[in-house]
């Protein structure tokens, strides 16, 4: 254990042995102090009834929140939304489905940027044609996913996360939450290619490998590393190499076009049910309003059930999402980043939080040009106290009856907010945002272990010292 871990361990013998004696200014500034050099904080409790601040430090510094923005994100759906709004994925036809054989129509599919879509919701809602019998379809297949627009990413989302299913792209058309996975397996020889095997290969998303299985070479000191590029006729390029005896490395990547892989889903269906179509797959919302048939219509689960899994999970593309259908449901704008941060704003200015000084461009948290206070976050999490309490479903359904939180992790950045409820004085609210973290460099795999430790331990000791808040 190096100095920082020596020296909080003692603060926190010291801390326990006076537990309920010292202030809580002066026992959380005492955590404060064993927090390594270099970083910078945002810190803030309040009373969560009364409002009043019990402790505040720099709690106007605007800092990287990570994760923790799904609070807002959270507390802003459930108000806006609603606890009954679910998604609807639908069928539509611009004649009436009947027992022929032969359908002579166009159908659109109309997405609606469901995140817990998947393929086997699709089959079942597309069964429908199977149902009727269908083998001939003289039209075209629309995919509408015309409710959102803008970017599927967030400015300020790093690049190199890009390919990675946690930073899967947002866009109306979500299967799977647009990810898929495999296994990188180092079989055959040396010196021949590893082997790629996918969960899910009739999805027709693959991977252009070019891994070699062999030994590091010289100049590669730390040790195989496979590196992701684009590839213009698959998802991506891999290429590296794995070791002989290494264990098979498992791969989740996200899916670099949502209306590709839609238009593969599609056509891949047709082809397994036997149904001919003599128009094509086309990725619009096709011109008119007449397509009043519903053939079938798949309904989400509603938005407490979807927002558990963005702050229980920290699903980026459930919250992301999430807020770009608030953009599209406030004003009736299609969706996008813009106008769900917007919608968000909006609506915080109305319960009297003015988030000017500060930036919020995402629902998720994946964007580094998000800047929030500690401020921001007591304000906004009081705001939905008070209009829910313990109702809220976060709160309602926590695995701790003393505390909940969100927690927020990315490079140099380790936050948490949330609320505290100590047994013998009133639930207080609080929001924790370290940015600047770093191990003292060069740092083994040991010592970034160790340094991370540390930085729990403090989380853990600033939240035993406010659930025992006398």
């Amino acid at each position: 254990m190096n100095f920082w871990g020596k020296w909080l361990s003692t603060v926190l013998f010291v801390f326990a042995a006076n537990q309920g004696c010292a202030s809580i200014d002066g026992d959380l500034d005492q955590l404060i102090s064993t927090l390594p050099p270099g970083h910078i904080h945002s810190i803030k409790v309040i009373d969560a009834e009364t409002g009043k601040v019990l402790f505040d430090r720099n709690s106007r510094f605007n800092l990287l929140p990570a994760s923790t923005v799904k609070a807002i994100t959270a507390i802003s759906a459930y108000r806006v939304l609603g606890e009954d709004y679910r998604y609807s994925t639908v069928l539509l036809g611009n004649k009436p489905l009947s027992e022929d054989k032969v359908y002579s129509g166009d159908l659109v599919l109309s997405f609606s940027g469901d995140p817990s879509l998947t393929r086997t919701d699709l089959s079942e809602l597309m069964g429908k044609l199977n149902t009727k019998g269908v083998k001939v379809i003289r039209g075209n297949i629309w995919l509408d996913g015309s409710i959102y627009n803008g970017y599927p990413r967030a400015g300020g989302a790093s690049w190199d996360d890009h390919n990675i299913c946690f930073a899967a792209p947002v866009s109306a058309m979500i299967l799977d939450r647009n990810c898929f996975f495999g296994w990188l397996v180092p079989s055959g020889k040396e010196g021949q290619r590893a082997k790629m095997v996918y969960d899910e290969p009739q999805w027709q998303l693959s991977i252009d490998n070019r891994i070699e299985v062999r030994k590091p070479r010289a100049h590669e000191q730390n040790g195989c590393v496979q590196e992701v590029w684009p590839s213009s006729n698959h998802e991506y390029r891999l290429e590296g190499c794995i070791e002989p005896d290494a264990k098979p490395m498992r791969m989740a990547f996200s899916v670099r076009d949502p209306e590709r892989a839609a238009i593969r889903y599609v056509e891949s269906f047709l082809k397994a049910n036997n149904i001919k179509l003599e128009g094509e797959v086309l990725v619009d919302k096709p011109q008119g309003d007449d397509f009043e048939w519903v053939v079938a219509q798949h309904l989400s689960a509603p938005v407490p059930d979807l927002l558990q899994r963005v702050l229980d999970k920290s699903d980026n593309l459930y919250a992301d999402s999430i807020l770009k259908t608030i953009g599209s449901s406030v004003n009736g704008e299609r969706g996008s980043y813009f106008s769900g941060t917007e919608a968000v704003l909006a609506m915080l200015r109305e319960d009297g939080i003015d988030l000017t000084r500060s930036r919020l461009v995402d629902g998720s948290g994946l964007s580094r040009y998000n800047m929030l206070s500690a401020d921001d976050f007591t304000e906004v999490l009081q705001s939905g106290w008070r209009s829910w309490g313990e109702r809220a479903p976060w709160l309602a359904s926590r695995d701790n009856e003393r505390r909940w939180l969100k927690t927020g992790y990315m490079s140099g950045v380790n936050s948490m907010v949330g609320y505290a409820f100590p047994e013998k004085s009133s639930p207080l609210i609080f929001a924790v945002l370290l940015n600047g973290l770093r191990p003292i460099q060069p740092a083994t795999d040991e010592d970034i272990r160790a340094f991370h430790h540390e930085i729990r331990l403090f989380h853990r000791a600033f939240l035993e010292r406010l659930t025992d808040t006398r």
